[in-house]
Protein backbone atom coordinates (compact mmCIF):
# COMPACT_ATOMS: atom_id res chain seq x y z
CA UNK A 1 0.00 0.00 0.00
CA UNK A 2 2.90 2.56 0.58
CA UNK A 3 5.24 1.99 -2.31
CA UNK A 4 1.67 1.99 -3.93
CA UNK A 5 0.65 5.49 -2.79
CA UNK A 6 4.99 6.44 -2.91
CA UNK A 7 4.68 5.44 -6.75
CA UNK A 8 1.75 7.65 -7.64
CA UNK A 9 3.10 10.42 -5.76
CA UNK A 10 6.57 9.73 -7.28
CA UNK A 11 4.94 9.66 -11.19
CA UNK A 12 2.86 12.84 -10.33
CA UNK A 13 5.60 15.15 -9.46
CA UNK A 14 7.76 13.74 -12.26
CA UNK A 15 4.98 14.56 -14.94
CA UNK A 16 4.68 17.85 -13.34
CA UNK A 17 8.20 18.97 -12.82
CA UNK A 18 9.96 16.88 -15.48
CA UNK A 19 10.36 19.00 -18.32
CA UNK A 20 11.62 21.77 -16.18
CA UNK A 21 14.00 19.41 -14.51
CA UNK A 22 15.45 18.25 -17.74
CA UNK A 23 16.23 21.74 -18.49
CA UNK A 24 18.13 22.60 -15.48
CA UNK A 25 19.80 19.32 -15.99
CA UNK A 26 20.68 20.06 -19.36
CA UNK A 27 22.26 23.64 -18.53
CA UNK A 28 23.95 22.70 -15.70
CA UNK A 29 25.81 19.94 -18.07
CA UNK A 30 26.71 22.54 -20.06
CA UNK A 31 27.76 25.42 -17.03
CA UNK A 32 30.08 22.91 -15.60
CA UNK A 33 32.29 22.51 -18.68
CA UNK A 34 32.07 27.04 -18.94
CA UNK A 35 35.27 27.62 -17.52
CA UNK A 36 37.41 25.16 -19.07
CA UNK A 37 35.95 25.34 -22.25
CA UNK A 38 36.60 29.64 -22.24
CA UNK A 39 40.04 28.95 -20.97
CA UNK A 40 40.51 27.13 -23.73
CA UNK A 41 39.45 28.85 -26.40
CA UNK A 42 41.05 32.43 -24.51
CA UNK A 43 44.85 29.85 -25.20
CA UNK A 44 44.48 31.18 -29.19
CA UNK A 45 45.26 34.51 -28.07
CA UNK A 46 48.31 33.59 -25.97
CA UNK A 47 51.49 35.54 -26.89
CA UNK A 48 55.42 34.65 -26.89
CA UNK A 49 56.85 35.62 -24.29
CA UNK A 50 59.99 38.04 -25.25
CA UNK A 51 63.24 37.58 -23.88
CA UNK A 52 64.41 39.58 -20.99
CA UNK A 53 61.05 41.64 -20.80
CA UNK A 54 58.84 42.55 -18.33
CA UNK A 55 54.80 42.85 -18.59
CA UNK A 56 53.60 46.43 -18.67
CA UNK A 57 52.84 48.19 -15.55
CA UNK A 58 49.54 47.73 -14.68
CA UNK A 59 49.23 52.28 -14.82
CA UNK A 60 49.86 51.60 -18.22
CA UNK A 61 46.28 49.96 -19.16
CA UNK A 62 44.48 51.94 -16.92
CA UNK A 63 41.77 54.16 -19.54
CA UNK A 64 44.83 57.13 -20.07
CA UNK A 65 46.92 54.39 -21.52
CA UNK A 66 47.02 51.38 -23.40
CA UNK A 67 43.93 49.86 -22.73
CA UNK A 68 41.88 53.45 -24.33
CA UNK A 69 42.60 51.86 -27.75
CA UNK A 70 39.66 48.89 -26.36
CA UNK A 71 37.34 51.91 -25.76
CA UNK A 72 37.07 50.95 -22.30
CA UNK A 73 37.07 52.62 -19.13
CA UNK A 74 39.51 50.02 -17.04
CA UNK A 75 37.58 48.97 -13.44
CA UNK A 76 39.59 45.84 -13.03
CA UNK A 77 42.70 44.06 -14.48
CA UNK A 78 42.85 40.57 -14.35
CA UNK A 79 46.00 38.51 -14.45
CA UNK A 80 47.21 34.90 -15.08
CA UNK A 81 49.96 33.23 -13.69
CA UNK A 82 50.85 32.06 -17.01
CA UNK A 83 53.24 34.64 -18.88
CA UNK A 84 51.76 33.55 -21.83
CA UNK A 85 48.25 34.77 -20.99
CA UNK A 86 46.89 37.86 -21.65
CA UNK A 87 45.69 40.56 -19.28
CA UNK A 88 41.67 40.80 -19.24
CA UNK A 89 40.95 44.84 -18.33
CA UNK A 90 37.21 44.93 -17.35
CA UNK A 91 34.87 47.24 -17.49
CA UNK A 92 32.35 47.04 -15.19
CA UNK A 93 30.82 42.80 -15.28
CA UNK A 94 29.95 42.72 -18.85
CA UNK A 95 32.63 44.65 -20.79
CA UNK A 96 36.31 43.28 -21.37
CA UNK A 97 39.82 43.43 -23.62
CA UNK A 98 42.40 40.90 -23.83
CA UNK A 99 45.80 42.99 -23.80
CA UNK A 100 49.33 41.92 -24.90
CA UNK A 101 50.80 41.99 -21.19
CA UNK A 102 54.31 42.84 -23.45
CA UNK A 103 53.42 45.27 -25.83
CA UNK A 104 49.70 46.57 -24.84
CA UNK A 105 47.86 45.43 -28.28
CA UNK A 106 44.53 44.66 -27.88
CA UNK A 107 43.59 41.59 -29.08
CA UNK A 108 40.27 41.04 -28.34
CA UNK A 109 37.20 42.60 -27.25
CA UNK A 110 34.45 40.67 -25.23
CA UNK A 111 32.29 39.16 -24.64
CA UNK A 112 32.46 37.30 -27.30
CA UNK A 113 30.03 34.31 -28.63
CA UNK A 114 31.17 31.67 -26.63
CA UNK A 115 30.78 34.26 -23.49
CA UNK A 116 27.29 35.11 -25.06
CA UNK A 117 26.24 31.26 -25.20
CA UNK A 118 27.35 30.69 -21.71
CA UNK A 119 25.53 33.76 -20.22
CA UNK A 120 22.18 32.49 -22.26
CA UNK A 121 22.91 28.94 -20.12
CA UNK A 122 22.99 30.63 -17.08
CA UNK A 123 19.94 32.86 -17.68
CA UNK A 124 17.67 29.82 -18.46
CA UNK A 125 19.49 27.96 -15.55
CA UNK A 126 18.32 30.25 -13.11
CA UNK A 127 15.35 32.26 -14.52
CA UNK A 128 14.11 30.76 -17.52
CA UNK A 129 16.19 33.88 -19.48
CA UNK A 130 13.31 36.43 -18.35
CA UNK A 131 14.05 39.60 -17.64
CA UNK A 132 12.88 42.67 -15.54
CA UNK A 133 10.20 42.30 -12.82
CA UNK A 134 9.76 38.82 -14.04
CA UNK A 135 12.97 36.63 -12.89
CA UNK A 136 11.58 37.17 -9.08
CA UNK A 137 8.86 34.99 -10.29
CA UNK A 138 10.83 32.52 -12.67
CA UNK A 139 13.41 32.22 -9.69
CA UNK A 140 10.26 31.06 -7.48
CA UNK A 141 9.32 28.26 -10.34
CA UNK A 142 13.42 27.15 -9.94
CA UNK A 143 13.33 26.54 -6.78
CA UNK A 144 10.20 25.15 -6.71
CA UNK A 145 11.31 22.31 -8.95
CA UNK A 146 14.39 21.78 -7.11
CA UNK A 147 12.25 20.95 -4.25
CA UNK A 148 10.59 18.38 -6.59
CA UNK A 149 13.39 17.21 -7.71
CA UNK A 150 14.63 16.35 -4.41
CA UNK A 151 11.55 14.73 -3.63
CA UNK A 152 11.98 12.57 -6.16
CA UNK A 153 15.41 11.26 -5.43
CA UNK A 154 14.22 11.02 -1.75
CA UNK A 155 11.34 9.00 -3.04
CA UNK A 156 12.93 7.14 -5.73
CA UNK A 157 15.17 4.18 -3.77
CA UNK A 158 11.66 3.02 -2.11
CA UNK A 159 10.78 2.24 -5.74
CA UNK A 160 14.08 1.38 -7.39
CA UNK A 161 15.11 -0.89 -4.43
CA UNK A 162 13.57 -4.00 -5.83
CA UNK A 163 11.61 -6.43 -3.77
CA UNK A 164 12.79 -8.98 -2.64
CA UNK A 165 16.63 -8.40 -2.05
CA UNK A 166 18.12 -10.87 -3.40
CA UNK A 167 21.45 -11.33 -5.77
CA UNK A 168 20.00 -11.49 -8.73
CA UNK A 169 17.28 -8.31 -8.42
CA UNK A 170 19.95 -6.46 -6.97
CA UNK A 171 22.41 -6.97 -9.98
CA UNK A 172 19.42 -6.45 -11.92
CA UNK A 173 18.80 -2.93 -10.49
CA UNK A 174 22.87 -2.00 -10.38
CA UNK A 175 23.62 -2.94 -13.71
CA UNK A 176 22.55 -1.79 -17.36
CA UNK A 177 21.06 -4.71 -19.03
CA UNK A 178 22.06 -5.44 -22.67
CA UNK A 179 19.44 -6.25 -25.01
CA UNK A 180 16.11 -4.45 -23.34
CA UNK A 181 14.21 -2.42 -25.15
CA UNK A 182 10.97 -0.61 -25.19
CA UNK A 183 9.69 -0.35 -21.25
CA UNK A 184 12.28 -2.59 -20.08
CA UNK A 185 15.09 -0.86 -21.15
CA UNK A 186 13.45 2.92 -19.98
CA UNK A 187 13.14 1.30 -16.65
CA UNK A 188 15.93 -0.60 -16.51
CA UNK A 189 18.40 2.93 -16.90
CA UNK A 190 16.27 4.69 -14.85
CA UNK A 191 16.35 2.55 -12.26
CA UNK A 192 20.28 1.94 -12.44
CA UNK A 193 21.42 6.08 -12.98
CA UNK A 194 18.47 6.49 -10.50
CA UNK A 195 20.63 4.38 -7.69
CA UNK A 196 24.09 5.64 -8.69
CA UNK A 197 23.30 9.10 -8.83
CA UNK A 198 20.86 9.65 -5.88
CA UNK A 199 23.23 10.93 -3.38
CA UNK A 200 25.25 13.79 -5.53
CA UNK A 201 21.90 15.09 -7.41
CA UNK A 202 20.78 15.18 -3.75
CA UNK A 203 23.40 17.26 -2.37
CA UNK A 204 23.09 18.94 -5.66
CA UNK A 205 19.54 19.36 -5.43
CA UNK A 206 19.37 20.59 -1.95
CA UNK A 207 21.99 23.05 -2.32
CA UNK A 208 19.74 24.53 -5.02
CA UNK A 209 16.92 24.95 -2.48
CA UNK A 210 18.91 26.53 0.11
CA UNK A 211 20.36 29.35 -2.80
CA UNK A 212 16.96 29.26 -3.78
CA UNK A 213 14.71 30.68 -1.09
CA UNK A 214 16.34 33.18 1.11
CA UNK A 215 13.91 31.49 4.39
CA UNK A 216 15.57 28.07 3.80
CA UNK A 217 18.93 29.90 3.85
CA UNK A 218 18.48 31.70 7.08
CA UNK A 219 18.01 28.51 8.79
CA UNK A 220 20.70 26.63 6.64
CA UNK A 221 23.83 29.00 6.73
CA UNK A 222 24.81 29.13 10.62
CA UNK A 223 24.59 25.62 11.26
CA UNK A 224 26.54 24.95 7.61
CA UNK A 225 29.20 27.40 8.28
CA UNK A 226 29.97 26.49 11.30
CA UNK A 227 30.83 22.79 9.60
CA UNK A 228 33.09 24.29 6.48
CA UNK A 229 36.51 24.11 6.94
CA UNK A 230 37.56 27.85 7.39
CA UNK A 231 41.47 26.87 7.05
CA UNK A 232 43.23 30.50 5.45
CA UNK A 233 44.81 30.59 2.38
CA UNK A 234 47.91 30.94 1.66
CA UNK A 235 49.30 28.90 5.15
CA UNK A 236 51.58 31.12 7.31
CA UNK A 237 54.68 29.94 6.05
CA UNK A 238 53.78 30.61 2.73
CA UNK A 239 53.59 34.51 3.21
CA UNK A 240 56.43 34.31 5.63
CA UNK A 241 58.59 32.98 2.15
CA UNK A 242 57.20 35.32 0.37
CA UNK A 243 59.68 37.87 1.68
CA UNK A 244 56.58 40.14 2.74
CA UNK A 245 56.33 41.22 6.50
CA UNK A 246 53.19 42.36 8.11
CA UNK A 247 54.13 45.77 8.97
CA UNK A 248 52.32 47.95 11.41
CA UNK A 249 50.54 51.12 9.53
CA UNK A 250 49.78 54.04 11.79
CA UNK A 251 50.21 52.31 14.91
CA UNK A 252 48.13 49.20 14.54
CA UNK A 253 49.52 45.36 13.44
CA UNK A 254 48.03 43.94 10.53
CA UNK A 255 47.63 39.99 11.48
CA UNK A 256 45.94 38.54 8.61
CA UNK A 257 42.32 40.80 9.49
CA UNK A 258 41.54 44.35 8.76
CA UNK A 259 43.05 46.88 10.62
CA UNK A 260 41.10 50.48 11.45
CA UNK A 261 42.93 53.85 10.69
CA UNK A 262 43.12 56.87 8.97
CA UNK A 263 43.86 56.35 5.69
CA UNK A 264 46.55 58.22 3.94
CA UNK A 265 45.40 60.19 0.75
CA UNK A 266 47.80 58.98 -2.41
CA UNK A 267 47.07 61.26 -5.18
CA UNK A 268 49.66 58.57 -7.38
CA UNK A 269 48.66 54.97 -6.41
CA UNK A 270 51.55 52.92 -7.59
CA UNK A 271 49.82 49.86 -9.03
CA UNK A 272 53.04 48.02 -10.08
CA UNK A 273 54.29 48.18 -6.15
CA UNK A 274 50.66 46.76 -5.66
CA UNK A 275 50.88 44.17 -7.83
CA UNK A 276 54.94 43.20 -6.80
CA UNK A 277 53.72 42.87 -3.32
CA UNK A 278 50.05 40.55 -4.00
CA UNK A 279 52.78 38.39 -6.22
CA UNK A 280 54.74 37.94 -3.49
CA UNK A 281 52.22 37.51 -0.82
CA UNK A 282 51.24 34.59 -2.34
CA UNK A 283 53.78 32.35 -4.41
CA UNK A 284 51.55 30.41 -5.41
CA UNK A 285 48.78 32.59 -7.07
CA UNK A 286 47.26 31.62 -10.23
CA UNK A 287 45.35 35.15 -10.61
CA UNK A 288 45.13 38.27 -9.07
CA UNK A 289 42.29 40.78 -9.97
CA UNK A 290 43.40 44.73 -9.49
CA UNK A 291 40.56 46.52 -8.89
CA UNK A 292 41.62 49.94 -10.20
CA UNK A 293 41.62 53.11 -7.70
CA UNK A 294 40.20 56.11 -8.35
CA UNK A 295 43.71 58.99 -8.24
CA UNK A 296 42.47 60.33 -4.65
CA UNK A 297 42.24 56.54 -3.59
CA UNK A 298 44.26 55.90 -0.60
CA UNK A 299 44.44 52.35 -0.89
CA UNK A 300 44.32 49.61 -3.91
CA UNK A 301 42.30 46.14 -3.39
CA UNK A 302 43.65 42.82 -4.80
CA UNK A 303 42.09 39.50 -5.21
CA UNK A 304 44.25 36.48 -5.07
CA UNK A 305 42.84 33.30 -6.37
CA UNK A 306 45.18 30.22 -5.68
CA UNK A 307 42.62 28.27 -7.24
CA UNK A 308 39.69 28.40 -9.73
CA UNK A 309 36.81 31.05 -9.89
CA UNK A 310 34.25 29.18 -7.73
CA UNK A 311 37.15 27.66 -4.57
CA UNK A 312 37.04 30.85 -2.10
CA UNK A 313 38.51 28.74 0.49
CA UNK A 314 41.76 29.42 -1.79
CA UNK A 315 41.51 33.21 -2.04
CA UNK A 316 41.62 36.30 -0.08
CA UNK A 317 41.70 39.50 -0.54
CA UNK A 318 44.65 42.50 -0.07
CA UNK A 319 44.43 45.81 1.27
CA UNK A 320 47.42 47.67 -0.05
CA UNK A 321 48.47 50.77 0.50
CA UNK A 322 48.45 53.09 -2.63
CA UNK A 323 51.50 54.79 -2.24
CA UNK A 324 53.84 52.59 -1.22
CA UNK A 325 52.04 49.10 -2.12
CA UNK A 326 52.79 47.82 1.57
CA UNK A 327 50.11 45.82 2.76
CA UNK A 328 47.29 47.01 5.18
CA UNK A 329 44.80 44.13 5.60
CA UNK A 330 44.58 40.07 4.60
CA UNK A 331 41.67 38.95 4.64
CA UNK A 332 40.80 34.96 3.66
CA UNK A 333 37.96 32.75 4.04
CA UNK A 334 38.74 31.86 7.39
CA UNK A 335 38.02 35.81 8.04
CA UNK A 336 34.51 35.45 6.88
CA UNK A 337 31.49 35.41 8.78
CA UNK A 338 30.21 31.69 8.95
CA UNK A 339 27.24 32.48 7.15
CA UNK A 340 29.30 34.00 4.57
CA UNK A 341 31.05 31.01 4.65
CA UNK A 342 28.04 29.06 4.07
CA UNK A 343 26.40 30.76 1.77
CA UNK A 344 30.04 30.50 -0.29
CA UNK A 345 30.11 27.08 0.07
CA UNK A 346 27.02 26.49 -0.73
CA UNK A 347 26.90 27.70 -4.25
CA UNK A 348 29.62 26.45 -5.31
CA UNK A 349 29.00 22.73 -3.61
CA UNK A 350 25.44 23.02 -6.28
CA UNK A 351 28.23 23.52 -9.00
CA UNK A 352 31.19 21.44 -8.06
CA UNK A 353 33.36 24.46 -8.51
CA UNK A 354 34.02 24.30 -4.61
CA UNK A 355 36.16 20.93 -5.07
CA UNK A 356 37.91 22.61 -8.70
CA UNK A 357 37.90 20.82 -11.83
CA UNK A 358 37.13 17.44 -10.59
CA UNK A 359 34.17 18.35 -8.67
CA UNK A 360 33.05 20.49 -11.59
CA UNK A 361 33.69 17.20 -14.41
CA UNK A 362 31.62 15.00 -11.43
CA UNK A 363 28.76 17.58 -11.51
CA UNK A 364 28.12 17.67 -14.95
CA UNK A 365 28.52 13.58 -15.37
CA UNK A 366 25.56 13.79 -12.83
CA UNK A 367 23.59 16.45 -14.49
CA UNK A 368 23.73 14.18 -17.44
CA UNK A 369 22.38 11.45 -15.22
CA UNK A 370 19.35 13.35 -13.93
CA UNK A 371 18.52 14.80 -17.92
CA UNK A 372 18.74 10.13 -18.68
CA UNK A 373 16.57 9.63 -15.71
CA UNK A 374 13.94 12.47 -16.89
CA UNK A 375 14.26 11.19 -20.07
CA UNK A 376 13.71 7.84 -19.40
CA UNK A 377 10.78 8.07 -16.35
CA UNK A 378 8.83 10.65 -18.81
CA UNK A 379 8.94 8.27 -21.62
CA UNK A 380 7.41 5.75 -19.20
CA UNK A 381 4.82 7.85 -18.17
CA UNK A 382 3.88 8.03 -21.65
CA UNK A 383 3.99 4.28 -22.26
CA UNK A 384 2.07 4.29 -19.25
CA UNK A 385 -0.42 6.72 -20.28
CA UNK A 386 -1.11 4.89 -23.83
CA UNK A 387 -1.67 1.85 -22.42
CA UNK A 388 -4.14 3.24 -20.61
CA UNK A 389 -5.82 5.06 -23.23
CA UNK A 390 -5.92 2.23 -25.11
CA UNK A 391 -7.74 -0.20 -22.51
CA UNK A 392 -10.13 2.17 -22.09
CA UNK A 393 -10.54 2.74 -25.84
CA UNK A 394 -11.25 -1.35 -25.50
CA UNK A 395 -13.32 -1.21 -22.73
CA UNK A 396 -15.71 1.48 -24.89
CA UNK A 397 -15.49 -0.35 -27.79
CA UNK A 398 -16.96 -4.00 -26.20
CA UNK A 399 -19.06 -1.99 -24.05
CA UNK A 400 -20.67 -0.88 -27.53
CA UNK A 401 -20.71 -3.59 -29.83
CA UNK A 402 -23.73 -5.02 -30.41
CA UNK A 403 -24.49 -8.38 -28.94
CA UNK A 404 -25.83 -11.32 -30.74
CA UNK A 405 -29.49 -12.46 -30.47
CA UNK A 406 -29.56 -15.54 -28.49
CA UNK A 407 -30.55 -18.87 -30.89
CA UNK A 408 -33.06 -21.21 -29.89
CA UNK A 409 -32.30 -24.48 -29.67
CA UNK A 410 -34.48 -27.52 -31.08
CA UNK A 411 -35.38 -30.54 -28.46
Amino acid sequence: MIRSVVFWLHLTVAVAAGLVILMLAATGAVLSLEETVTGLAERRYFVTVPQAADRLPADRLRPEGVALAAGLVATSLSYSSDPRAPVRVHEGQDLHALVDPYTGRVLARGPGGLERFFEGAHNWHRWFNVSGGSVRRARAVTGAVNVAFLFLLLTGPILWIPRPVTRRSLAQALLLRRGAKGAKRDFNWHQVVGIWSVLPLAVIAATGVATSYPAVGDRVYPTVGNVVPAGAWPAESASEGAGVEREEVEGDEVEGTAISGDARRAPDPDLRAALATAEAWAPEWRTLILHMPRPTDPEVRVEVRGGRAGQPHRAGRLTLDAATGSVRAWETFADDTPTRRAQQFLRYAHTGEYWGLPGQLLAGLFSLAAALMVWTGLSLAVRRLRRFVGLRRALRRSVRRPRAPPTSGTA
